[in-house]
């Protein structure tokens, strides 16, 4: 009894140490081949036209999302703070704390200098929310979309990069 109790160890304790090795036994190979979803990645089938989607969340163009938006926030002070922690989170990168476009992952030699990364710029003042609020959603250029954001937060973001442009605006940055 001892020896087939240690020979059960034994053999779970070297069957544990190939772990990848599992997926050759037949039983366990379609662990290992499964369809599954990534993170971040699209759903795997299209919705079908003329529905909603799960979130029941309407999807814009950025064309449509220019013209028929209209910010629904009002940019109270709890809605700028969020909307800071989510740009922190998610803009900062590419964009600088401030809005520059002076960010880590784009900062010296990493791109040619764009001038869309700064959304303090005069060019960026000039678009509406809901081109923002749209550019966010569905990205364009080097940028990604963020749709992974929800809706309402993007509203936030939108509120502090307009915060980020008055006091551009105010230090007479550029």
């Amino acid at each position: 009894m001892r020896r087939r109790t240690l020979l059960a160890v034994a053999a779970a304790a070297v069957l544990g140490a190939c772990d990848d090795q599992i997926k050759y036994i037949p039983v366990f190979s379609t662990m290992s081949t499964q369809p599954s979803v990534e993170a971040y990645e699209n759903a795997g089938r299209p919705r079908v036209a003329g529905t909603m989607s799960i979130d029941a969340d309407r999807e814009y163009t950025l064309f449509e999302a220019d013209t028929m938006l209209v910010n629904p926030t009002s940019g109270s002070a709890g809605e700028l703070a969020r909307g800071q922690e989510q740009f922190d989170v998610f803009c900062t990168p590419c964009h600088g704390s401030a809005g520059l476009g002076d960010g880590t992952v784009v900062g010296p030699n990493r791109l040619p200098p764009l001038p869309t990364l700064n959304v303090t710029s005069d060019l960026t003042r000039g678009y509406s929310d809901g081109y923002i609020w749209g550019m966010i959603t569905n990205g364009r250029g080097v940028m990604p979309s963020y749709r992974r954001i929800p809706a309402a937060e993007r509203w936030l973001i939108v509120n502090y990069v307009r915060q980020l442009q008055r006091e551009a605006a105010a230090g007479g940055d550029q």
